[in-house]
């Protein structure tokens, strides 16, 4: 496997050692893939609990679309997305489609947030936001609730290791995420032959993701070299963490956001449409971002502005509201061509890209060796060369397990 996996069970259980061992790890992953699977969380996530939320997901996913449209998101952004529209859609008063060229459907809500909305339309929690009837989907509720509470655990039992990994205090962390801004989604994406992009390339604005994933891969990365490599998908379910743009600004660069895209690449009749839930976790919004002295020298002054953290957003192709916004705007998110099949060939090491330019001048350098794989080129339609990637992998190592990724929240 070529993006790490990290074994939080030690660290649930309170054992000696494990936190500054899982930190050391998770530096590791952070300053190279900025991705890594994270398995035996299953004290503070049950398998069932997983289980239960991605069935919901299927059911919500699976109601009439007349059903749906009475669900679409409210002023708060909060309730379903359809196909075509950006988080921000239902604030921005539902303006016609498409906002975005992602083919993907995605039910969508939030926690102290969104920071984009005046205060007074802000939801504290999951009772807040725009649901659907019980009679509509029993026990949707039910198994939303019980998977936030085990993931937001999950998210606060790990934030001691990340700041032993930032060279900070344990307790660093400390008061910042006494109202932490989260948002979480329920992605469908829809089977199309592997035709069409699901969600439109782009790295998260948050703190760090919790990405549940069904069975099949479909989420691409950017490499430092320009092309795009594919993840692999880990047993009957995957957990994926990620660096999102509000961690790699604390680190001044040196975990980076990467760019990142998902699709349903299944084909044929037999194709089945791809699920996926990630929890995007950031401080309480007026927590103020910055570069923390650790990271910053001399050689390397800061790379980022001060900021709080509800106002880091996600960057690269995520919809009409950022296309004003020069901060979010990323060239890279432009570089990718949608996988097609082509000749195989044999490929060396490779690094991935970090994320969004940095405000205060330069780039955070691009970073990590992740192994090798081997790389097919073919020729979409536009007539560009396309490269895309194969792994072959072990055995997965428990029915569960989460990979983490970096950023703010956004898609995937």
């Amino acid at each position: 496997e070529w993006l790490p996996v990290l074994d939080v069970g030690p660290l649930l259980a309170g054992e000696p050692g494990a936190l500054p061992r899982l930190a050391a790890q998770l530096r590791s992953a952070c300053e190279t893939t900025g991705f890594y699977f994270l398995e035996h969380f299953g004290s503070a996530l049950p398998d069932g609990v997983c289980r239960s939320l991605l069935e919901a997901s299927r059911h919500a996913h699976g109601l009439p679309e007349e059903a749906k449209a009475e669900w679409y998101l409210n002023a708060s952004d909060s309730g379903l997305m359809p196909v075509g529209a950006s988080t921000r859609w239902g604030s921005a008063g539902r303006p016609p489609l498409p906002e975005q060229d992602g083919f993907n459907e995605a039910v969508l809500l939030w926690g102290n947030g969104p920071p984009w909305v005046p205060p007074e339309r802000r939801l504290k929690g999951l009772s807040d936001n725009n649901l659907p009837m019980d009679a509509q989907l029993p026990g949707f509720r039910e198994a939303v609730g019980d998977y936030l509470s085990g993931v937001e655990a999950l998210a606060r039992a790990l934030l001691p290791a990340y700041a032993l990994a930032l060279e900070q205090p344990a307790g660093y962390f400390d008061g910042k995420f006494d109202e932490p801004c989260w948002a979480f989604r329920l992605n469908y994406y829809p089977p199309c032959d592997g035709e069409r992009v699901g969600i439109a390339p782009h790295a998260d604005g948050d703190f760090c993701t919790f990405l549940l994933q069904d069975d099949q891969p479909g989420l691409s990365v950017l490499r430092a070299d320009g092309s795009w490599m594919q993840a692999p998908a880990r047993g009957e379910y995957s957990m994926l963490v990620n660096t999102g743009n509000s961690l790699m600004r604390l680190s001044n660069g040196r975990f980076p956001s990467t760019m990142h895209t998902a699709s349903c690449l299944a084909r044929g009749p037999a194709a089945r449409a791809r699920f996926s839930a990630p929890f995007f976790w950031s401080p309480s919004v007026d927590v103020v971002i910055e570069p923390l002295p650790a990271f910053v020298t001399e050689d390397r002054p800061a790379q980022f502005l001060a900021k709080e953290s509800g106002g880091v957003y996600s960057s690269g192709r995520v919809g009409k509201a950022a296309e004003s916004d020069p901060e979010r705007l990323d060239a890279r998110a432009h570089t990718y061509d949608h996988p097609a099949g082509g000749e195989r060939r044999a490929s060396g090491d490779v690094s991935l890209a970090c994320g969004s330019e940095a405000e205060a001048g330069g780039r955070a350098e691009p970073r990590a060796s992740i192994g090798s794989v081997c790389e097919f080129r073919g020729v979409s339609p536009s007539g560009l060369a396309v490269p895309f990637h194969l792994w072959l992998r072990r055995p997965p190592r428990s029915a569960f397990s989460f990979c983490v990724l970096v950023g703010r929240a956004s898609a995937r």
